[in-house]
């Protein structure tokens, strides 16, 4: 749908004034904004990066400039969304507070973006300001996001294009103000319930360049998920469920369709199951992804899946996502039955504390790149930028540089040199030179967010250190627990999962990395300490490790903390100490502010979690904070120009837009078919810059048509670009028709519990937008009715009588076809026998066994007999 469509439809909803009184103090609301963009975009960070030596318009081609240096997607597996529960309530003074949780199926959370919304928001009179909204982005890498004006993140995505900016913006806006439209009395609950079987540690087994275990087993992470539900206080019917989990939407490859992910499964099928809609953020999204195929812990679930969720493709992502669905079904079930962490309450606090810090003064800088320089030092020369992300190192001079001896005997002397050098990153990832820090609560659930792709040790950190029961600090994996001594100043070291070790690994730097991850990291911030905290004391025991010590006294503290990842903004992957000093790898190349990011970050959230529950504290102020005043007055300033100048204007872009050619219409309808087939519906519509169709199949039941199949993933669409020059000036000029196609596919699924398509009769049903007398307005088009019939591939390869005079036949397990003949050019076999990751966008089953078998015999004089077996 394109921006003024959204911005004609979306009917500005009369809002309650903030903190209205109600018959209960708590009120909540939910509200959904469909935010897909057009066809025709990079379809996330899989796209294909375009030859520049070949002719831009050769082949397909999107005639409004979608893509720029990434290919073009040409439709649409799933729809993004995004969604917000507004909160209404009172904080612990007796103020009124109200609350925005939103989710995206952005790549990212940036600051800006949010401005923009808050600056939409303020125009239409909300309660709901900048600095209400915790926006978490669900980092999904097959979605378009070009919302931001940091360079860096082009590589991985597309180049700034200021219409998705805006379109991004209205429908966060839209959203939230569905949900204040949507105000109502309210109560909520929340629980935990583990999950082990959605999830997987990407940083897996590592060594350090010292020799010792380093990164996490396969199978460690924060396996809590975290379910929020708001309930209507009279009726009790579900309003929504605030969901916490890390893990990355990474299950495809560059197919160059939109989707979203896990995420579109996954929000169906806990709405199917308990009624309630979801809003979705990340937890420990930095370490959390996978398993992928090959890894020790990609195993055989007792249901014959193989349990691998990463580049996968979209059979296997559902069926991931039925996991996780089936804990947050669990989780709604015990809260509704008065079993949650959190009780029910209908007049729980609502607060907000939001802060922007600057980086800490030993590296008050964003960067990238991060390189060791003892590393360097010892040989293998470093370079940042060269390998970016990462440090890039080529070659191996196989002898110490001079500057190795030179750094022993500054360090013996008591001088520190700095550990690492890096390139700032501000402008090429970072939008802006400060930390925005917030912190969320709702009764005792609170959501802390670093702004950060945090990783499993921060979170559990920051959880811990908030939470009501003093003394249970997190402070890091330590890899001790795995070792045993060999006697001979040496230990042996076991990977979990894994049947190799680390054979003879040195006590003594055993003892460094205990040291690491245990010492008390208090002191290293203090500006004495500025130039010492970027250099490790060789005293060991007075070393700063992973994290401060400090944490919320049992009363000050919250009976569900909750560490939120990639919400706010963005600041890249964040390690803990121990893991940024190891080694050189590609997330602590992202890790933004340094060695100690981790607990900077956490300290600091440990302290507006505590100024919510005591009036009296306030986050002391950085004694750098002054000299970046400017950088506000600058996003400020950007802000303005971006979204109130190009964002106005991107909205504006309609208006040039030519009549599409030809009205909507049916063009080829779809065929009968049996189970493992999949039917096709083609019509024309609109063009990839007003049209978004939503294409979905209604079955006929009890002489009505019912949605049966919806936009989640179950109907997928696509269209045919232009070809060349000639097809882009068509429909620049409006003679080109844009001929769209939607496919259904049905099947019995593998494992059987994520069901099979009935018998019956259906037709697709879709709704879309397209230009005509020079405005964009919406058509709908219904198919012809076609047929589901069971599969009929069932092969009886011999049937008689046996010796003794009984009939027999023989009917062998049925194989069932892998793939289909599709229009989506993707679909085909792959040729793997584990997982195929291209035969079929839904979970088919490959084989069954015969179940029953029923034989009718007709003798010669006209008797005949039933058997079954």
């Amino acid at each position: 749908m394109s921006v003024l469509a959204v911005l004609a439809i979306g009917v500005l909803p009369l809002l309650a004034p903030a903190g209205a009184t109600a018959a209960t103090p708590l009120l909540a609301g939910y509200g959904v904004a469909d935010a897909t963009w057009h066809v025709g975009s990079c379809a996330g960070q899989y796209c294909d990066v375009r030859n520049p030596a070949e002719d831009p318009l050769s082949g397909d081609t999107d005639p409004y400039a979608h893509n720029r240096v990434k290919s073009a997607s040409y439709g649409i597996q799933s729809r993004l969304t995004t969604r917000a529960i507004v909160v209404d309530g009172i904080d612990i003074t007796g103020a009124p507070k109200r609350i925005a949780l939103v989710k995206s199926d952005n790549y990212l959370a940036q600051d800006l973006l949010l401005r923009r919304v808050g600056q939409i928001l303020g125009d239409a009179g909300s309660g709901i300001g900048f600095d209400d909204i915790l926006h978490a982005a669900t980092h999904n890498h097959s979605s378009p996001y070009q919302a931001t004006i940091a360079a860096g993140v082009w590589v991985f995505e597309d180049a700034f294009d200021a219409r998705m900016f805006e379109f991004s913006a209205q429908a966060m806006a839209s959203a939230i103000l569905d949900a204040e439209a949507d105000l109502q009395p309210a109560r909520m609950s929340a629980t935990v319930v583990e999950e082990d079987v959605f999830k997987a540690n990407i940083a897996g087994l590592k060594t350090a360049d010292d020799g010792t275990p380093a990164g996490y087993p396969r199978d460690f992470g924060d396996l809590g998920v975290t379910v929020m539900a708001f309930n209507n206080a009279e009726t009790d019917a579900p309003i929504a469920a605030w969901v916490n989990h890390g893990q990355h939407p990474e299950g495809l490859d560059g197919y160059n369709l939109m989707t979203a992910d896990f995420l579109a499964p996954f929000e169906r099928f806990v709405a199917r199951d308990t009624g309630y809609p979801v809003v979705y953020s990340q937890g420990d999204v930095g370490s959390a992804e996978g398993p992928y195929l090959g890894w020790e812990n990609a195993t055989t679930l007792p249901s014959g899946e193989i349990r691998a969720w990463a580049h996968v493709g979209y059979a296997q992502l559902e069926r991931g996502a039925r996991y996780l669905a089936d804990t947050v079904t669990e989780a709604l079930e015990r809260i509704n039955a008065g079993d949650g962490r959190v009780a029910w309450s209908d007049d729980a606090h609502v607060d907000l504390r939001s802060a922007w810090v600057p980086g800490p003064l030993s590296h008050p800088y964003p960067s990238v790149s991060n390189c060791r320089t003892e590393t360097t030092a010892q040989g293998t020369p470093g370079a940042p930028v060269v390998g970016l992300p990462d440090c890039g190192r080529e070659g191996d001079l196989s002898y110490p540089l001079p500057g190795q001896q030179l750094i022993e005997l500054l360090e013996a002397e008591g001088v520190g040199v700095p550990d690492h050098y890096d390139a700032p990153a501000y402008g090429a990832v970072e939008e802006n030179a400060r930390l925005r820090l917030q912190a969320f609560r709702v009764g005792e659930v609170l959501m802390a967010s670093c702004a950060c792709e945090a990783q499993v040790d921060l979170v559990l950190n920051l959880e811990s250190r908030t939470d009501d029961i003093e003394g249970n600090q997190w402070l890091g994996y330590d890899w001790t627990q795995h070792c045993t001594d060999n006697g001979d100043g040496t230990s042996r070291c076991t990977r979990p999962l894994r049947s190799d070790a680390l054979e003879a690994v040195s006590n003594d730097r055993l003892d460094l990395m205990w040291h690491q991850v245990h010492n008390d990291a208090a002191g290293w911030d203090d500006p004495a300490n500025a130039w010492a905290a970027n250099s490790e004391n060789p005293d060991r025991e007075a070393l700063w490790g992973n994290f401060t010590h400090t944490e919320l006294p049992a009363d000050l503290g919250y009976g569900l903390p909750v560490g939120v990842g990639h919400a706010g903004d963005y600041n890249g992957y964040t390690v803990s100490y121990r893991e940024y000093v190891s080694y050189d790898h590609y997330r602590k190349a992202l890790t933004s502010y340094g060695a100690h990011t981790a607990d900077y970050m956490n300290t600091r959230l440990v302290g507006l979690a505590r100024a919510m529950n005591d009036p009296d504290y306030e986050l002391p102020e950085e004694l750098h904070a002054p000299a970046l005043l400017a950088d506000e007055a600058r996003q400020a300033a950007m802000a303005e120009v971006v979204g109130r100048g190009l964002g106005t204007a991107a909205g504006e872009y309609d208006a040039t837009l030519v009549d599409d050619a030809g009205d909507p219409a049916p063009l080829a309808e779809p065929s009968d078919i049996t189970r493992f087939e999949a039917a096709d519906f083609t019509w024309r519509g609109g063009s990839t810059y007003v049209d978004v169709p939503v294409a979905t199949v209604e079955r006929l039941v009890g002489g009505s048509w019912e949605t049966y199949a919806d936009a989640t993933g179950e109907v997928p669409v696509m269209t045919d670009l232009p070809d060349g020059p000639a097809g882009v000036a068509a429909a620049l000029s409006g003679d080109y028709e844009w001929i769209w196609t939607a496919s259904f596919e049905a099947f019995s699924a593998f494992p059987a519990r994520l069901g099979q398509t009935p018998e019956g009769t259906y037709r697709f049903r879709v709704e879309g937008h397209h230009r005509d007398g020079g405005a964009t307005v919406p058509y709908e088009v219904t198919s012809q009715s076609f047929e589901v019939r069971p599969w009929d591939g069932i092969v009886v390869t011999e049937v008689g009588v046996d010796p003794d005079g009984n009939a027999f036949a023989v009917v062998p397990d049925s194989a069932y076809p892998a793939t289909y003949d599709s229009p989506f050019d993707f679909i085909g076999d792959d040729g793997r026998t584990d997982v195929c990751k291209t035969c079929t966008f839904r979970p088919w089953a490959r084989t069954a066994e015969i179940a029953s078998v029923t034989l009718h015999v007709i003798r010669p004089d006209g008797t005949a007999d039933v058997y079954e077996g």
